[in-house]
């Protein structure tokens, strides 16, 4: 009985330990997380990044820059829905969303 006790309140303190890191905001601070799940992710910081791995079934590894960037998508559908994001201050636009993920993967550089 002791041993299901224990084992119960373990479980409980792993998933309140996870929901803690999927609340609340995320600094702006830019501290590049590169990480491998389905291709390669960039994340603005660790933050961001553990809040990403709280809604996913398999998550995230990270890795290192070199390694993440042999992933990075090299083509995009030909399909027009501008986007935009800021980075360093400016503006940049793109012509889809998977434009600015290939941009982001590429060169490390993370929109607001």
């Amino acid at each position: 009985m002791k041993s299901v006790l224990a084992i119960c309140c373990l479980v409980t303190l792993a998933f309140s330990h996870v929901s803690g890191n999927c609340s609340g905001n995320c600094p702006d601070t830019e501290d590049v997380v590169w990480a491998l799940g389905g291709g390669c992710n960039v994340f603005r910081n660790k933050c961001y990044f553990d809040k990403e791995n709280c809604h996913r079934k398999l998550a995230l590894t990270i890795t290192t820059k070199e390694e993440c960037q042999k992933h990075c998508a090299d083509i995009c559908p030909a399909i027009y829905q501008p986007t935009s994001g800021i980075y360093n201050g400016q503006i940049r636009n793109f012509g889809n969303e998977c434009l600015k993920s290939v941009h982001t993967c590429k060169t490390g550089e993370t929109f607001l």
